[in-house]
């Protein structure tokens, strides 16, 4: 992960961006993290270190990884969250809490390839958001 968390600060400078100890924290947050957090929560945990670095900052820096297809979006009740695990997995989303858990199912994996091979489509990457209820939320539903 260090390494492509390098070549990605060599790729913003040779583009032209300017690659600031803020930008490179948001960057290690984002691709070093389990969590699929929002821009404002990147913003929290970033200003700790670094207070003023600013909310733009850290949207501009998400848009880059976004561009560079390095994180995905999952938008969870109106608000977008970043996933860093661009590989083929599974989110499921609880539409409470707004907790997110990756999975791989060799299963779905399966599935995929067959719906992409009799539609002779070449898959590059996917992920598949799946939404309901975490086992803490569901359990508050029930009761």
């Amino acid at each position: 992960m260090k390494q492509q968390i390098e070549d990605l600060v060599a790729t913003l400078r040779k583009d032209g961006f300017r690659v600031t100890p803020q930008r490179i924290a948001i960057v290690d947050y984002v691709m070093n993290t389990e969590e699929h957090p929002s821009a404002e929560h990147i913003h929290k945990v970033v200003q700790k270190k670094y207070p003023m670095v600013s909310l733009s900052t850290v949207y501009k820096t998400l848009d880059l990884l976004r561009e560079k297809r390095l994180v995905n979006e999952i938008e969870v009740n109106g608000e977008l969250r970043f996933d860093p695990n661009t590989g083929e997995h599974v989110n499921l989303v609880c539409l409470n809490c707004g907790m997110i858990v990756d999975g791989i199912e060799d299963e779905l994996i399966e599935i995929q390839n067959k719906i992409a091979k009799k539609a002779k489509y070449m898959i590059i990457r996917g992920s598949l958001d799946l939404f309901g209820y975490c086992a803490n939320c569901r359990s508050k539903f029930e009761s």
